[in-house]
């Protein structure tokens, strides 16, 4: 199948919020490939791409999709909510609920030949945010296809929920800081800065390089959401989820 009829599937797919019948094609694209794919996707859409999100900096969240590293996917201003809203979901979504450290680029970091340090890429930061992901696969077997079809599907980004912006952290508070996440009032497993890439610092630099390499760049006013560092879970409708980071606030959510 063409690169144009694997766009047109997945871009309707995101805009019914149905899941698809089945995959384009029998075999899963390389990753050099499927990020193409993405960036195809994000034309087709026509929506305004306010960020990148970064799927699976965790271990956990790599063993739960057979995923070898982290990779990137696309986030649009249409799917952004703050913290208190009822975020507009349907009955088939996953709604799965991950909490994470998002920024918000003063500057931008276009492409150049030489990799981005991370005392680069954090100079380049207007403000910090503590956020929840909502993730929500369109493949046909959800999250047991292949990792590929999550890049092509947006890295499954459903839609992100930031709290209020404060002033960026220090480098060294990025790895310790501690995540707390409640699920109806009852309290999940949390976990710490560190588990996304080392911390929200590394995983930042690592997509500001990632694209880099695809001769791409971070935008001023872009917000990218760096990975899950607690646990993670499917809500249901009607359930309410508060996360609080340590340094970064409070989030909250319900659907």
């Amino acid at each position: 199948m063409s690169d144009a009829s694997v766009i047109a599937a997945f871009a309707a797919a995101r805009k019914s919020q149905s899941p698809l019948s089945h995959l384009p094609e029998d075999v899963a694209p390389d990753l050099d490939r499927a990020f193409r794919l993405q960036c195809g996707v994000t034309r087709e859409l026509g929506w305004t791409q306010a960020g990148w999100k970064i799927g699976c900096t965790s271990e956990r969240a790599q063993k739960a999709l057979n995923a070898t590293g982290p990779f990137p996917g696309t986030m649009f201003t249409n799917r952004i909510y703050r913290s208190g809203d009822v975020f507009p979901t349907t009955a088939g979504n996953k709604r799965v609920v991950e909490p994470e450290v998002s920024f918000t680029m003063a500057r931008g970091l276009p492409p150049r030949g030489k990799p981005y340090s991370v005392d680069e890429v954090m100079a380049a930061v207007a403000h910090a945010a503590v956020a929840i992901e909502v993730v929500n696969p369109r493949t046909p077997r959800g999250f047991g296809d292949a990792v590929p079809w999550f890049i092509v599907d947006g890295g499954l980004n459903e839609g992100i929920v930031l709290g209020q912006a404060v002033k960026p952290l220090t480098r060294a508070q990025y790895s310790g800081l501690k995540g707390r996440v409640l699920w109806n009032g009852r309290e999940m497993q949390g976990g710490t800065g560190a588990n996304a890439l080392g911390g929200g610092d590394l995983a930042l630099t690592w997509l500001a390089n990632h694209l880099n390499g695809h001769g791409l760049g971070l935008a001023e006013g872009e917000i990218i959401t760096t990975g899950v560092i607690t646990e993670f879970f499917s809500a249901g409708l009607g359930d309410h989820i508060e996360v609080e980071f340590e340094h970064l606030g409070k989030v909250t959510v319900s659907f």
